[in-house]
């Protein structure tokens, strides 16, 4: 089975490692889940063809802060448009939130490390996953637990302060995570199987 991916890079000119752990991500996932993966890359700074010819997306982290406004307007009209599978990662979740009109905020304190996560739903995308595991975390904001989130998307994940972890919206086949997967090994792993086995 063979299916193109779209990995957006949000890093910009810092991407170096921190991107390279993406790929080798996707190159372990679509092995072990039996799909042959073309990858194709580009910078969130580039215009981005929400028509493009990929199955599936993939919104990177980065260093920037998307409560701050540090969003590409190019990709916040991507993500509005595009209709195919997509998985944001730690920034890339926050920009899909703020992208379907959630809010994005400096937390309260900065995380760093592995954090216990805990499941609120059943989800396809943690298929497997026990209720409660760890997963590395990289960030200083967080998607807001609100109404504006709720309207859109429902809270998969939370940690054990209560903050918002994993999201899928309501609608399309669109699902954000605060923590990095493609640092958190096996589970993480586990977790983009569990996507790329949704991709028609």
């Amino acid at each position: 089975m063979k299916r193109n991916l779209l990995l957006v890079n949000c890093y910009g000119e810092k991407a170096g490692e921190k991107i390279a752990g993406y790929r080798e991500w996707l190159r372990a996932a679509a092995a072990r889940a039996g799909i042959e993966e073309t990858l194709r890359e580009a910078a969130d700074s580039e215009p981005l063809e929400a028509s493009g010819d990929f199955a599936a997306v993939i919104i990177s982290g980065s260093q920037k802060m998307a409560g701050s406004g540090e969003i590409e307007p190019g990709l916040l009209e991507f993500l509005q448009g595009n209709r195919r599978p997509l998985l944001g990662v730690c920034y890339g979740h926050q920009a899909l939130a703020r992208a379907f009109g959630a809010r994005v905020q400096r937390g309260e304190r900065k995380h760093l490390g592995d954090e216990e996560v805990l499941l609120n739903k059943t989800d396809p995308l943690l298929a497997s996953f026990p209720h409660v595991f760890a997963m590395s975390e990289s960030h200083e904001e967080i998607v807001a637990r609100d109404n504006d989130l709720e309207r859109g998307f429902m809270v998969l994940a939370e940690n054990r302060e209560g903050l918002v972890e994993a999201i899928r919206h309501r609608e399309h086949p669109f699902y954000g995570v605060q923590f990095h997967p493609e640092k958190s090994g096996e589970l993480g792993i586990l977790l983009l199987v569990n996507f790329l086995n949704m991709i028609s």
